[in-house]
């Protein structure tokens, strides 16, 4: 990882953080609420790490799993659903297009980016609610993810800041 990029990471988990540290002086009564971040503002986010990873990350295949794997997770445990029948079937397709791809990935980046992102859309799929065990499968997921990138980088300081980007993250589950 470039070193120019640890400022831009160290901006997107002060993003994550801010929210959270302002909460806990503003309001009690509403704790959770004031510590999450839009679905846009997620996607943001997630698109300019997924960025800074080019230097440790060379497959660009596996950029854009991280990142899918990212955003749907979130997407998944905040309870998204496929609302219509077109919506599943379109959903199904694309789990059945992204487990070919698991089957051809070389890269242990790519394969469980593409485990977590098949795993997120399979929960957004079914018609019944998200529970507690579908959260914690999408937890371990997004955290052996983020460990995979972990290790790719080339300094203490870029696999924290990579650690804490996906502790902030995961904190956007509960919202």
């Amino acid at each position: 990882m470039n070193h120019r990029v640890l400022p831009v990471i160290a901006t997107l988990v002060a993003a994550l953080v801010l929210p959270a540290t302002t909460s806990a002086t503003a309001s009690t009564s509403a704790p959770s609420a004031a510590k999450c971040v839009s679905g846009t503002a997620v996607k943001q986010q997630v698109s300019t790490f997924v960025k800074s990873l080019r230097d440790d990350v060379k497959s660009a295949n596996a950029r854009r799993a991280a990142g899918a794997a990212f955003v749907q997770s979130v997407k998944a445990a905040r309870g998204a659903k496929a609302d219509t029948p077109a919506a599943r079937s379109t959903m199904g397709q694309e789990i059945s297009a992204l487990a070919k791809q698991l089957k051809s990935a070389t890269n242990v980046v790519e394969r469980k980016a593409l485990i977590a992102e098949i795993q997120a859309l399979v929960d957004q799929k079914k018609s019944a609610p998200t529970t507690a065990t579908d959260v914690k499968t999408l937890r371990s997921d997004i955290h052996r993810l983020g460990r995979a990138i972990q290790h790719r980088t080339n300094t203490a300081a870029e696999g924290q800041q990579v650690a804490d980007f996906v502790h902030h993250l995961l904190a956007q589950f509960d919202c």
